[in-house]
């Protein structure tokens, strides 16, 4: 591993930014250091982010049929819950329901009903037209916040109340597929207008100025691209209080959001970047830190920014395995989300979280320590 980064290193020019170790760059505190640019920051958030527990009788009915899904077996608190304490990316999972009520009746929650170790459905906002918030359809459903307006309003609020945050990304799958069981619910595509219709909400909820968009951080380039590579990322000090918004999809989704836009023009989010030759290239999510290591940490010190997973399928709290944990932070990445900010004590130590209980640090990548 040692050998790689000092390879890619030396190859790519080590960055020159100054970053006092130890600092938290996070809140007024950090303020001294507000000429940083976003590349020299790390922190971390969590993986489907307003995933609720699946109860208890749920989840017993749903391991007989098949093991593998002791990989839902984790949830997370309220998003503010979360913001509060010091996660700075969160991701959400919508589907498409532009009639509303689609997904207000999932079979599970009915199946097991009145069983002990079931819970009510809540369905409240369901039958609304607009965008849900779930993982999968059907069986697993329950969200702290259960419609896209929901989720980003109570960020946005959080983020009004917190002006000096440091960014914070939330990322967006597109959902589409259900479960292939009598009676389940048939998903909606994402189309332009879906998108479309995507970005008209981010517009009602988020004043201007308040993300962090595309067209700002291409500037005056020809593409987006070029905008990065030529320094075109917020300093810390401008992007406090913001918000950035990424589009996790490739191929035939994020061809119908970004249509004829190839650099994202007029778009409010960013698109995970498919190569570092493309004209979208801005945001890498790349998610394993150990199969992706050279690509993180390429990407990392080329100007780019970049997401990953400190953990998977809740494989890492079972084992206490902090392989990829250890990666994430080792090759620049600089947001690292996990399932466990907090130990599952009952299977192990594991956790993810900044040392001395920083929310944002300097990018052990991207930076050298200030004198």
């Amino acid at each position: 591993m040692i050998g790689l980064v000092v390879s890619l290193a030396l190859s790519l020019q080590l960055s020159d930014v100054a970053c006092p170790v130890g600092v938290e760059l996070d809140g007024p505190e950090g303020r001294a250091w507000d000429s940083l640019p976003l590349t020299a920051l790390q922190t971390v958030g969590t993986h489907n982010s307003y995933k609720q527990a699946i109860p208890p009788a749920e989840l017993a009915a749903l391991l007989a049929q098949n093991p593998e899904v002791m990989a839902l077996d984790y949830s997370h608190p309220p998003l503010s819950d979360q913001l509060d304490a010091g996660m700075r990316n969160l991701e959400i999972d919508i589907v498409h329901d532009p009639e509303g009520g689609r997904y207000a009746n999932p079979l599970m929650p009915a199946m097991m009903a009145g069983q002990e170790g079931s819970a009510p459905y809540d369905a409240t906002g369901m039958d609304a037209p607009g965008f849900k918030v779930l993982h999968i359809p059907d069986i697993d459903v329950r969200s702290s916040c259960s419609t896209l307006i929901a989720c980003v309003s109570e960020i946005r609020d959080w983020s009004l109340a917190h002006p000096d945050h440091a960014p914070i990304m939330v990322m967006f799958n597109a959902k589409t597929g259900g479960i292939d069981a009598p009676g389940a619910v048939e998903t909606l595509d994402f189309d332009r207008e879906a998108f479309a219709a995507l970005d008209a909400e981010f517009a009602r909820v988020f004043a201007p100025g308040h993300l962090i968009i595309p067209d700002e951080v291409r500037g005056h380039h020809a593409t987006l691209r070029e905008g990065v590579e030529a320094g075109g990322w917020p300093t810390l000090g401008e992007a406090r209080g913001r918000i950035l918004l990424v589009l996790d999809e490739r191929g035939a989704k994020a061809d119908a959001y970004r249509g004829e836009a190839a650099s994202l023009e007029g778009r409010m989010m960013f698109t995970l970047s498919e190569s570092i030759e493309a004209d979208h290239a801005a945001i890498f999510i790349l998610n394993d830190p150990v199969e992706d290591r050279q690509m993180i940490a390429h990407a990392a010190l080329s100007g780019f920014l970049v997401r990953t997973r400190a953990d998977a399928n809740t494989m890492e709290a079972r084992t206490g395995d902090a392989s990829r944990r250890d990666a994430a932070f080792e090759l620049g990445a600089h947001w690292i989300s996990t399932d466990y900010p907090q130990p599952r004590s009952e299977w192990s130590a594991y956790q993810v979280s900044l040392p001395d209980g920083l929310i944002v640090r300097c990018n052990p990548m991207t930076t050298i320590p200030a004198p």
